[in-house]
């Protein structure tokens, strides 16, 4: 019989209850009772409302992280790796509904610890889209002059497609999108 800790109860029902009233409606009161936990028990693991938050966005960000892993060793080849992974991540974030919602509010970009989680995220990006290009250029797939720095131009491409795709909610054709973006990468503009 697997037993869920208090911890774990109370990160779930906290996840729901921000992405249904949002960081700023929701009070530590509003979790203690939708957990069914006295506030007391909500202090033993968490100092704040904050400490609780990043606590769900890390969890939501492992998530994110384990589903890209996922893809890396599903493919074989890089060039169908980089395709998978692009349209993994931009689904994933469009699921993950507080992760989503912190790099959304203006009132939560001022907030050290979710720069902090992205900032750290940004770098393991930039190292796994990195090994996608290596073993790329190692297998004659791609052509590139410094993988680092095309990594980070494909993290900030990526990152550049979030806001359309989930805050402003342009176009619903996510994988369309992508498909565009993953061809100009590959292909460039160059007239051939």
């Amino acid at each position: 019989m697997v037993t869920t800790s208090s911890r774990d109860v109370i990160l779930e029902t906290a996840r729901y209850i921000f992405r249904k009233f949002g960081f700023a409606k929701t009070s530590i009161g509003d979790i203690a009772i939708a957990a069914r936990k006295g506030r007391r028990t909500i202090y033993t693991y968490f100092e704040s409302k904050e400490d609780i938050y990043k606590a769900v966005i890390e969890k939501e960000v492992d998530v994110l992280r384990t589903k890209l892993v996922e893809v890396i060793f599903t493919e074989s080849k890089a060039m169908e790796k980089l395709k998978a992974y692009m349209i993994t991540r931009m689904m994933t974030i469009n699921e993950l509904a507080n992760y989503y919602e912190a790099l959304r509010n203006d009132y939560l970009q001022d907030f050290k610890i979710i720069e902090n989680i992205r900032q750290d995220f940004d770098n393991q990006e930039i190292s796994m889209i990195s090994e996608i290009l290596t073993e790329g250029v190692e297998n004659n797939e791609f052509e590139i002059e410094n993988n680092n720095l095309t990594a980070k131009a494909i993290v900030n491409a990526l990152k550049g497609f979030e806001i359309p795709f989930f805050i402003e909610k342009v176009d619903k054709d996510i994988k369309g999108q992508l498909n565009s973006l993953i061809d100009i990468l590959f292909n460039g503009i160059l007239k051939r």
